[in-house]
């Protein structure tokens, strides 16, 4: 044991030894060891700073956008790059929409350095306090992911209650003026005054009252039933507009949308049937449920227009709904260019005959045929086992031949288009 500890002793001092004279330098001078590669000053590597990551906007009139720039540092000794700027929802942009912005976020950033996110924020349909914020992608590993914000209120100087539109759902048949009320208040500090309100339509009428004067106002507006109304399955919109006259130059006039919805005096649901184009694998069958919204009607005759389509009626509230049921046979398949509607009759002046059409889907599969087994004579197999392989003839090598190996992914990428004429089979 004290043999092997002392050849150990002198194996070590021969290899310090070595050492020594290695590191000294032609005039006998020991040099200094080298120094480690150089990673950076102290370590730090890219470091991401901002001069605020919660800007408060303060107050700001609805409409118009909010702007700001955020100033980032790299604070590290490496070059800072900002991979991503992903705001939370699609009020709020990245780009050149910042005063002093000239483009997109800053990308890289040497150490010392500054860069710019600039962001900005619609306010058309923001109320109230609001907080945005942007989430920062970048490569300092001690803060890969950092989140910036944007708080402030959004107001209206003029704000219309309980909503900025008026909405009417009538029936064909009403005779009665529908009227809405809507509440006007002035947010600004300096008096309002409101006057004159016109329509785009006479489809609808405005009456002005003031509550509180120069604060509060009441706007009646009134949706007249329409006379004439042509006859029509599907249901009519009327849009109009109501405009004041106002003391504020930037709401000058104020206006107040309107929107009229008019219920079909026949309604038909579906309006349409739809099938698949190829021929069916098997039957199909549909409903469809037709409704008077203001009288009594008989319905009569259904009827497809082609054969071999069974129609029935069943009526499921006296005179006023009805049910048909279409059943199309297994193989039934329209003609190109052939129109497939069903038909049924009414005692309504106004609507002779009723048309539901059948709308065809496109690329719809064919029935897929049973597999073909092939079997062959029992003595096939034994009598192609017992015959010999034929030989393959060698082929002399052609230097202008080259083989490529391709892994089955290419072979599946390069196959040829659907549309080549010399396009292999699937």
């Amino acid at each position: 044991m004290k043999l092997f500890i002392r050849v150990a002793l002198i194996l070590a001092g021969s290899a310090a030894f070595a050492a020594c004279l290695s590191a000294q330098t032609p005039g006998g001078a020991v040099a200094a060891p080298p120094a480690p590669a150089a990673f950076s000053a102290d370590g730090l590597g890219p470091r991401i700073q901002f001069n605020t990551e919660n800007y408060n906007a303060g107050t700001n009139l609805a409409g118009d956008p909010i702007r700001y720039s955020f100033t980032v540092i790299n604070t590290g000794d490496e070059t800072l790059v900002l991979s991503n700027v992903i705001p939370n929802c699609g009020c709020t942009t990245v780009g050149g929409t910042a005063p002093g912005s000239a483009g997109a976020w800053t990308r890289e950033i040497a150490p010392g350095q500054t860069g710019v996110i600039p962001i900005q924020v619609v306010t058309s349909n923001l109320r109230g306090q609001i907080a945005k914020t942007v989430k920062v992608i970048s490569n300092d590993r001690t803060r890969p992911n950092a989140t910036l914000q944007i708080t402030g209120v959004v107001w209206l100087p003029i704000e219309v209650s309980p909503q900025p539109t008026a909405y009417f759902s009538l029936m064909p048949d009403s005779t009665n003026q529908n009227t809405q009320v809507l509440r006007i208040f002035n947010r600004m500090e300096t008096p309002l005054s409101l006057s004159d309100p016109q329509s785009t339509t006479n489809a609808f009428s405005a009456v002005l009252k003031t509550n509180v004067p120069g604060r509060e106002f009441e706007l009646a507006i009134s949706a007249a039933p329409l006379a004439h109304l042509p006859a029509s399955l599907s249901t009519t919109i009327v849009q109009g507009e109501i405009s004041l006259k106002s003391s504020a130059t930037n709401r000058n006039p104020l206006t107040i949308p309107v929107f009229e919805t008019i219920a079909p005096e026949i309604t038909v649901f579906p309006p349409n049937i739809p099938l698949p184009a190829g021929p069916l694998t098997q039957p199909s069958t549909s409903h469809v449920t037709i409704r008077d919204n203001i009288a009594n009607f008989t319905l009569s005759d259904p009827a497809a227009n082609v054969p071999g389509v069974k129609v029935s009626m069943t009526m499921m509230q006296t005179n006023r709904i009805y049910v048909l049921t279409v059943v199309f046979p297994q193989g039934f398949a329209a003609q190109p260019g052939q129109n497939v509607v069903l038909t049924v009759k009414t005692d309504n002046p106004r609507f002779p005959e009723i048309t539901i059409p059948v709308t065809l889907a496109p690329g719809a599969a064919l029935p897929i045929p049973p597999p073909q087994v092939l079997t062959p004579p029992a003595d096939a197999a034994a009598v192609w086992l017992a015959r010999p392989p034929a030989p393959v003839p060698a082929m002399p090598p052609d230097p202008a031949m080259r083989i490529v190996l391709l892994p089955p992914a290419a072979l599946a990428s390069s196959a040829a288009p659907a549309n080549a004429t010399n396009a292999p089979p699937p």
